[in-house]
């Protein structure tokens, strides 16, 4: 929302800001000529769980007797209520099965009876989800034997007090174990990556967080919106009432250390990019962040000695070759960090955290210079809730330090030095200039949709839209219409046409209440949803919408040639090629009379006329056009943009169809590697024009032309 409050409107022009979609014809990739492969492919849709959960951590008790608890067992429930948060019992195995599949992205710590648990054990111990499983039973001597089998099984009690520490232990090892970071590379130029995003993501995530206003509102809708979440749970309601009745009388470092449920909902929100979440809690955040940044302030005037602090976590194989691959860059700890004086207690945990194969352990050694370095951080000494905070020392979120050096200790254990960044790092010059850049005309929660549209983050983009969607009143119907539309734009790039159908004629009656009939805030939207049609192949209600597209425009105004355009791609669609062919012909003739600057627009134009060319197996003229689009492109786009992707193939499949195998390889490979580019190595995107190429390789040196 608005930077300069929580709840204000964002102070771009919501009409001039919409997206544009493409139409269907153009920058789909052409069918190869001896391929059975089909040019408009359908990605899969992410559903996720149909769960709502605040924190990564949920504790079940499965046991028979909770279908009818007697004294003993609500007794212990009671205990185990505290364990943690969310808290799940069941007394069939079943039911118990069925809700641990539905859990997607949270950890589970599985409390079983030593009667049930030979069922349920082998059923889930090779579930990722699944972290830890506990046995309550009654004699431990009747399970030791079964129980070896199972990794994930940590051990047997028979008292209730002994599993509850046991658990709460666990608990805390798996949370201190995981830490969110990202990487920033040393590159020569600054553009959005597979490599970088994340790291750019949550620098423009920080700055709106803890420069945004909030006022006592905000506390208390995140207190109804937690509630609803612990409605079941009277000893968390109890901690939310307190926090809500008492925030002022302690101090927010004071609040977080307490580590009830605001500290899990937060370290849940960083690690997943919980828009919704970080909106609820951006009071807290900003709180926390300015009382470290003061008590560091006040400590700093008198603070001249160097230190080294330590942090010790566990990563992935694949995050420790990203590491390795980028010495010399930056790492970003997205969320704030909690790190020790002593290292012989970061070893001792990162020991600990080496027996899973699928991870290493890691010793982050932070050097830290306040003379040279101006990272905020604060002693919890006599700060925290906990009094056994001696030696610990927390930063605020999104720190950022520089690898300097990684060691190998042990197998599967490293020590990594990192050090501060200087307060004038080009580096970090080149990120903010870009992000500048990127989200240009944009403030609060709209700086962050732009950069997640320029990442490809459609999933997080969707769920940041529609809860700012959520608490957009009618009042703001211009803002309405605006994220309606841009809604309906994610769910088109994701592929779900029906849904952003939905959305464009969602966003339309909204405008309808403020705009009069064919005002030009109603182009963008008819004509995405005239493109929405076309891919649904709806080819008359496309032109009625393109049509009524043009009637928002005046004959000087480039939107009026772009809907022309529009409407040529809903031609040949229908097998007009003739009609197309006319319309493509006049609007680029228009376009380079008119509007010589808008080359992209010409290229744009250029790539409809040669598909339309190569539908109609014109490959010379198809080829020319091809090449038109590509002097243009290359001139003006950067390396990595996606549809660089389009014209690369387009032009690998013409060659193909010329019998030009050398070009067509030559092309295939130039868009191959800008998919790896953007996407990585595994998306389906990179794999699709990865096997393109070794198609015409195999036919290459088979000779089968």
């Amino acid at each position: 929302m608005g930077a300069g409050n929580g709840k204000g409107s964002s102070n771009i022009s919501f009409n001039q800001a919409k997206s544009v979609a493409k139409p269907l014809i153009g920058h789909n990739k052409n069918l190869p000529v001896s391929s059975s492969r089909q040019s408009d492919r359908v990605n899969s849709i992410k559903t996720g769980s149909s769960l709502r959960f605040v924190e990564d951590i949920i504790l079940i008790w499965l046991d028979s007797s909770l279908a009818k608890p007697d004294d003993s067992t609500k007794n212990a429930l009671e205990q185990l209520v505290r364990v943690t948060d969310i808290f799940k019992k069941f007394a069939d195995v079943e039911q118990c099965c069925q809700f641990i599949s539905s859990v997607q992205d949270e950890k589970i710590f599985l409390i079983v009876s030593g009667s049930l648990g030979p069922k349920i054990a082998p059923q889930i111990e090779n579930l990722n989800q699944v972290s830890s499983i506990f046995i309550y039973c009654g004699n431990k001597a009747n399970h030791e034997q079964w129980t070896k089998q199972y990794k994930k099984i940590r051990s047997l009690h028979t008292q209730v007090r002994e599993l509850c520490e046991t658990v709460k232990f666990q608990i805390r090892q798996y949370d201190k174990s995981i830490t969110s970071i990202s990487i920033l590379p040393v590159s020569a130029t600054m553009q959005m990556n597979p490599s970088n995003k994340e790291f750019i993501i949550f620098q423009v995530l920080k700055s709106m967080l803890i420069e945004n206003q909030y006022d006592k509102s905000f506390r208390r809708e995140f207190m109804n919106y937690s509630r609803q979440f612990y409605s079941e749970n009277s000893y968390q309601l109890n901690i939310i009432d307190t926090f809500e009745d008492n925030y002022s009388l302690h101090s927010p470092i004071w609040w977080y250390t307490r580590r009830c449920c605001i500290y899990f909902m937060l370290r849940r929100a960083f690690a997943t990019q919980d828009a919704e979440i970080l909106y609820k809690l951006a009071f807290f955040i900003r709180d926390l962040h300015r009382d470290i940044k003061k008590s560091y302030l006040q400590m700093h005037s008198h603070q001249h000695r160097a230190m080294s602090v330590y942090r010790s976590t566990r990563i992935t194989n694949d995050m420790l070759t990203n590491i390795e691959k980028n010495a010399n860059g930056l790492l970003a700890f997205n969320d704030f960090l909690l790190t020790t004086l002593e290292r012989s207690m970061a070893l001792k945990f990162a020991n600990s955290l080496r027996s899973d194969s699928n991870y290493v352990a890691v010793i982050f050694k932070i050097d830290i210079d306040p003379v040279s370095s101006s990272v905020p951080y604060i002693s919890l000494n006599n700060l925290s809730y906990l009094s056994n905070t001696e030696g610990e020392i927390l930063f605020s979120m999104n720190t950022i330090f520089r690898i300097n050096q990684i060691l190998k200790l042990n197998e599967r254990l490293y020590e990594m030095t990192l050090i501060p960044v200087m307060k004038k790092d080009e580096q970090i010059r080149q990120v903010v200039d870009y992000i500048q850049q990127a989200t240009a005309n944009a403030s609060g929660w709209y700086k962050l949709g732009k950069i997640l549209l320029e990442a490809y983050e459609y999933d997080q983009l969707k769920s940041l839209y529609e809860y700012l969607l959520s608490q957009t009143d009618d009042s703001r119907r211009e803002e309405r219409a605006y994220l309606q539309h841009e809604l309906g734009y994610i769910q088109d790039l994701r592929n779900d046409l029906p849904s952003a159908i939905s959305y464009y004629k969602q966003a339309l009656e909204t405008c309808q209440k403020f705009l009069p009939v064919n005002h030009v805030g109603f182009a963008t939207t008819y004509a995405n949803l005239a493109a929405a049609l076309q891919r649904q192949g709806d080819f008359s209600a496309a032109m009625n919408y393109y049509q009524q597209a043009i009637k928002c425009c005046n004959n000087d105004d480039i939107n009026y040639v772009l809907q022309s355009i529009n409407i040529a791609t809903v031609l040949q669609s229908q097998g007009k090629y003739s009609e197309a062919e006319k319309k493509y012909e006049q609007s680029i003739n228009t376009l380079l009379r008119d509007f010589p600057i808008e080359q992209l627009i010409v290229a744009d134009a250029y790539h409809h006329l040669a598909s339309l060319a190569y539908s109609m197996k014109d490959y010379k003229k198809a080829l020319s056009n091809y090449e038109n689009v590509v002097v243009l492109e290359e001139k003006i786009l950067p390396t990595n943009h996606p549809t660089l992707i389009s014209i690369y193939f387009n032009i690998a499949t013409t060659h193909e169809a010329l019998g030009n195998y050398e070009k067509a390889i030559f092309y295939a490979e130039k868009a191959t590697n800008v998919a790896q580019m953007i996407f990585g190595n595994d998306h389906a995107e990179t794999q699709d024009n990865r096997n393109y190429l070794e198609q015409l390789r195999q036919k290459s040196v088979s000779g089968k032309f």
